[in-house]
């Protein structure tokens, strides 16, 4: 299935899944598509393994947190939350060297949480991972330290000059639907 892309949404510097600026990065890039779906893409490096030729556990956790936590500012940028609650299913070993795409979307929404389902597939199409996770939606001062010494860097979060796929391609269509 085709996605319309929407927009892209921003990087920030230092982040350890969409970092451009912190070489130990996944330097995921993440865009807003139609059907309220966030999609991210990248490519593991030898950085991120456990097993040789085998992305680490908690960089998949780390890839689908991230991911499926900015699903939610897809209505509104200005939204930010904490992770409560995060489960994760590994399904297959993630690959390094090869892009993978993690595909999200925010099921539940209220004043206070909202929970988001997501699952990272291959080229192949095969479902390597999934997640479920409740976010706890706080303002932005209460989730950085108050200090001006540790402003949050990202804000605004600088575009980088890779240029926005007009369409992503998601092969596993029904997940959103069955779960």
């Amino acid at each position: 299935m085709q996605l319309k892309v929407r927009k892209k949404q921003n990087n920030s510097k230092d982040c350890i899944v969409c970092g451009y600026h912190n070489p130990l990065s996944l330097a995921c890039r993440f865009y807003e598509a139609e059907g309220e779906i966030l999609v991210g893409i990248c490519t593991g490096k030898n950085e991120h393994q456990s097993y040789p030729g085998r992305m680490h556990g908690g960089m998949i956790t780390a890839l689908l947190d991230e991911a499926i936590g900015r699903a939610v500012q897809m209505k509104d940028p200005n939204l930010w939350a904490v992770t409560g609650e995060l489960t994760i299913k590994y399904r297959k070993p993630v690959p390094l060297d090869e892009e993978i795409k993690t595909f999200c979307k925010v099921v539940k929404d209220t004043s206070r949480i909202f929970v988001g389902k997501g699952f990272i597939e291959n080229e192949q199409g095969d479902i390597l991972a999934e997640a479920t996770a409740t976010y706890v939606k706080l303002p932005l001062d209460k989730i950085m330290k108050q200090s001006p010494d540790d402003a949050l860097d990202y804000v605004p979060w600088p575009n980088d000059v890779v240029e926005t796929p007009a369409y992503v391609e998601m092969k596993n269509e029904t997940f959103f639907q069955e779960r």
